[in-house]
């Protein structure tokens, strides 16, 4: 067969948050790893939203990072690339197995014949999952990681390189409307930039409301945006993020929850499993953060939501995303820099500017 689909890490029950380090012992080129988080919720309200459990996904060779994102981070980045609706199986119930899938794209699709990673270009490569049980709820105890890889199998490649991602830069805001410049590097071609603007159960725009970039000390200026408006455009072009969840409610109280979709226009979709009651949502659902509540009983609420903006992760492509001669060539600049301008709910915020990068062999 052409390809084969390999285990890297048979399903290992974990314990307390650490960080589980995996040899890469494959030697085939590798098109993709999938990584499976399977916790066990036992809290009524979730802290956070499924994928924070997982605090770092990094692929090392000794001291070299080729790749390095959170766990939210790594979702929003394959829902844009993959344009797929979710990453997640949001069994979000007391004592029933969630699933978060996170992913490592070396190529621009899977099984792309140019781009994809070669074990034998490398000394020793590791895959390092760092995870909390306890980020989504503190009463989780039960969570378990598995690890796949795509392999090119009967099919011979000769890849040029492959896609490199990781979270370049993240800062706190300590003000509104204050500037943040920082310097990207121009050592690799950048295909695409996501700038995450994290504040739970708020809209990104409302954490920066301005990004721009500039090169060569502004003798050009690529990207000058307002946020809002550029999310509403892009509206046109991003796919829309689509996840359904099932979760108990209480009578009159609020149970929390959080979902992928962060931009404030997420609705929501659903009905309750009590003929003689039903569920109301408060407030908008924004920043993933979903509110609900049975009026006459608890019950059992089966839901859906749609929206933008995956885990407060706002995308920049830069030029067509299958041509990789037409991605931006920073190379050929003597510097780079992006300005951030923070807004009304910085307030314990975390701004952070992720870059997907050509690096060839």
């Amino acid at each position: 067969m052409n390809y084969r689909y390999a285990t890297v890490l048979a399903e290992k029950t974990l314990g307390a948050a650490g960080t589980e380090t995996i040899d890469i012992d494959v030697k085939d080129p590798i098109s993709r790893l999938d990584i499976g988080w399977r916790p066990t919720l036992a809290d009524t309200a979730m802290a956070a939203a499924l994928a924070a459990g997982i605090s770092k996904i990094e692929l090392v060779d000794g001291s070299d990072v080729l790749h390095s994102l959170n766990g939210r981070e790594n979702q929003a980045l394959c829902i844009y690339d993959r344009r797929v609706p979710t990453m997640n199986h949001a069994e979000l119930i007391n004592g029933a197995d969630a699933y978060a899938t996170m992913g490592i794209d070396f190529g621009r699709y899977l099984w792309d014949r140019e781009l994809a990673f070669d074990p034998s270009k490398f000394r020793n490569p590791q895959l390092k999952i760092t995870h909390d049980r306890t980020a989504i709820g503190a009463s989780t105890s039960t969570h378990k990681l598995e690890v796949f890889a795509h392999c090119f199998d009967e099919r011979a490649i000769s890849p040029i390189g492959f896609l490199m991602a990781k979270e370049h830069y993240s800062y706190t805001p300590t003000a509104n409307d204050a500037y943040e410049t920082i310097d990207l590097p121009t050592d690799h071609p950048i295909r695409q930039l996501i700038l995450r603007n994290y504040v739970a159960g708020q809209d990104p725009h409302d954490v920066a409301d301005y990004f721009r970039l500039d090169e060569d000390n502004q003798k050009r200026i690529p990207i000058d945006v307002e946020l809002e408006a550029y999310i509403r455009r892009m509206k046109g072009v991003w796919q829309e993020v689509s996840e359904g969840f099932v979760n108990y409610c209480g009578t009159a109280e609020d149970y929390y929850k959080y979902v992928t979709p962060c931009d404030h226009m997420t609705q929501m979709f659903g009905a309750g499993d009590d003929v003689a009651s039903y569920a109301n949502v408060h407030d908008y659902i924004k920043g993933g953060y979903v509110q609900i509540y049975g009026v006459a009983s608890a019950m059992m609420f089966i839901g859906h939501v749609t929206g933008y903006l995956p885990h407060h992760c706002i995308q920049f492509p830069f030029g067509i995303q299958s041509d990789l001669d037409d991605w931006y060539d920073v190379t050929r600049l003597g510097s780079l820099r992006a300005r951030v301008q923070s807004a009304a709910s910085y307030s314990g915020a975390v701004i952070s500017i992720i870059l997907q990068q050509l690096r060839r062999y």
